[in-house]
């Protein structure tokens, strides 16, 4: 146990917390609490926000459409990647569109999705899914195109077909961009659920923030980032789990 505590991956992680929560706290309470307000004061609003019952639907609310949107992201970007890598015509047709859309800040689209698709469940749906799939796929597409030359020719003098080349070669080579795409997805994907909350329709943890933000309560408005950089840190440790249980690429 003690010579576990020892190693740097574990108390160095500790005693970050302890400093950035000790610093919080003292320059928290030395602030207008209108303002910013410490760690002790927001561990005290959450409780209040659990017990009401606000905070739980909030989170269901924004998980739902987080998790569903990203989902469905995954599922057709990393095809449509895969497609658009492996046959040039068709991704150089439509890559510039793609990066220009990803250029294109999110907040200026809006307008357009509530006219799509009004200000519900389906306008916030479609907001992570859009923004995360085309992060996915144009990453994947990359890295279909990086795949190995001499195994991509070594593949076809044995006369292989499309399927079969991208199965076995071009697919298991573009999966350090797959994974780099997933975790770019996944952080438009939290920005795009919570800025269809704000200015789309006001629920869950986005509406948490706004309220806070009218009511002058900083403290509620901290919970729900602190609930939001939570569940980013879960997805990108997840990616994580699995870029590891992938990296035979790598070497040790």
């Amino acid at each position: 146990m003690l010579a576990n505590l020892k190693k740097p991956s574990l108390y160095l992680p500790l005693l970050s917390l302890v400093i950035v929560f000790g610093g919080w706290e003292l320059v928290g309470r030395s602030i207008n609490p209108l303002l910013f307000s410490p760690p002790s004061v927001v561990a005290a609003e959450f409780v209040e926000l659990y017990r009401s019952g606000v905070l739980i639907e909030a989170a269901q609310v924004t998980m739902r459409a987080l998790f569903l949107g990203y989902a469905m992201a995954v599922i057709v970007g990393v095809p449509f990647g895969v497609v658009m890598g492996a046959f040039d015509r068709f991704g150089d047709i439509l890559q510039p569109y793609l990066y220009a859309i990803f250029a294109t800040p999110r907040v200026v689209l809006v307008p357009l999705i509530v006219v799509w698709f009004g200000i519900g469940f389906e306008a916030r749906l479609f907001l992570v899914f859009f923004w995360s799939a085309i992060a996915i796929s144009a990453n994947t597409a990359q890295g279909v195109r990086h795949a190995r030359p001499d195994l991509v020719e070594v593949a076809r003098s044995f006369r292989v077909t499309r399927l079969q080349l991208a199965r076995h070669v071009l697919i298991p080579g573009a999966i350090p961009f797959v994974l780099a795409g997933l975790r770019i997805g996944a952080e438009r994907a939290i920005v795009g659920v919570i800025i269809g909350e704000m200015f789309l329709q006001i629920v869950g943890l986005g509406g948490v923030i706004q309220q806070g933000s009218s009511e002058l309560v900083p403290a509620q408005m901290l919970v729900a980032v602190v609930i939001i950089a939570s569940a980013g840190t879960l997805i990108v440790t997840a990616l994580d789990m699995l870029e590891r249980r992938f990296q035979n690429w790598k070497g040790a």
